[in-house]
């Protein structure tokens, strides 16, 4: 996916940073790294994160919606880390409908 594409769905300009070492063509690229190995159902095959589909699988069963993590919930040991987000919209109105 390119940028290009994540604009095009939602209809708007975007200014993302560059990101040094992103491939052009990975999906992950606007996002950010949550640090939780082996829970990424895209399956990848370039993936680093993503060694064992079958560890992926259990993870995805531990999910809990209600929950603020991605993966079941606190346990002792757990660190929490507030990593600040920012929106690349670009909220200079435009001239062209659609972006």
């Amino acid at each position: 996916m390119k940028i290009s594409d994540y604009e095009k769905a939602i209809g708007r300009r975007l200014i993302a940073p560059k990101k040094k070492g992103a491939r052009a063509e990975c999906a992950c690229y606007l996002s950010c790294d949550i640090g939780a190995y082996n829970t990424c159902l895209h399956l990848c095959k370039y993936c680093y994160a993503n060694a064992e589909p079958e560890v992926i699988y259990a993870q995805n069963r531990l999910h809990d919606p209600t929950s603020p993590f991605l993966i079941g919930n606190y346990m002792d040991g757990d660190k929490i880390h507030e990593v600040p987000q920012e929106s690349w919209i670009d909220m200079q109105e435009s001239l062209f409908p659609g972006l």
